[in-house]
């Protein structure tokens, strides 16, 4: 390695240059940094959703309930998966046709609503139900507490089905 220091320099001088020149490099010269910034709103908005979620029931817009059962994951990135289904007691059920919900996307959670960018469908319509409604419709939702719903709405914006999760962890 070459000596890097002028030999004209006092011994005691070229230590004490060489000990600011290394501490600025590594320092980054001194400069202060800047605070890093705070997540995004949407990012804030996700984390209720985030985690894993059990799915308890169905509940229709008259009233009525369905046995189901399914799980919602919504993980750190924004990736949903939904899968609901007719739990096998139901007197509705008409196997094959048992899935209510099952797709993953990427969603954007906002006031309320989930906008989905890459939704795929995990099964074909030979196993949905008659009364399935477009993936994309399961957009509305509300976190309270361990609770979560995710619900379709009809044209004039009422609830038409809602899915009931509780969280799982």
């Amino acid at each position: 390695m070459r000596n890097l220091i002028p030999s004209s320099l006092p011994r005691g001088l070229a230590v004490a240059a060489l000990v600011v020149v290394t501490t600025a490099c590594a320092s980054g010269g001194g400069r202060s940094r800047p605070a890093t910034s705070a997540p995004p709103p949407a990012a804030d908005a996700a984390l209720p959703l985030e985690g894993e979620w059990r799915l308890t029931t169905m509940q229709l817009a008259d009233g009525s309930s369905r046995r189901v059962t399914g799980y919602l994951r919504f993980d750190r990135f924004s990736n949903i998966t939904v899968h609901a289904e007719l739990a096998p007691d139901e007197p509705v059920a008409r196997p094959p046709r048992t899935v209510v919900a099952d797709f993953t996307a990427k969603a954007q959670p906002g006031d309320g609503a989930l906008d989905y960018t890459g939704l795929s469908v995990g099964v074909g319509a030979e196993r949905l139900t008659d009364d399935a409604v477009n993936m994309a419709e399961w957009r509305h939702y509300e976190v309270s507490g361990d609770t979560l719903r995710v619900s379709a709405r009809d044209r004039a914006g009422r609830a038409a089905a809602t899915l009931v999760f509780e969280r799982v962890r």
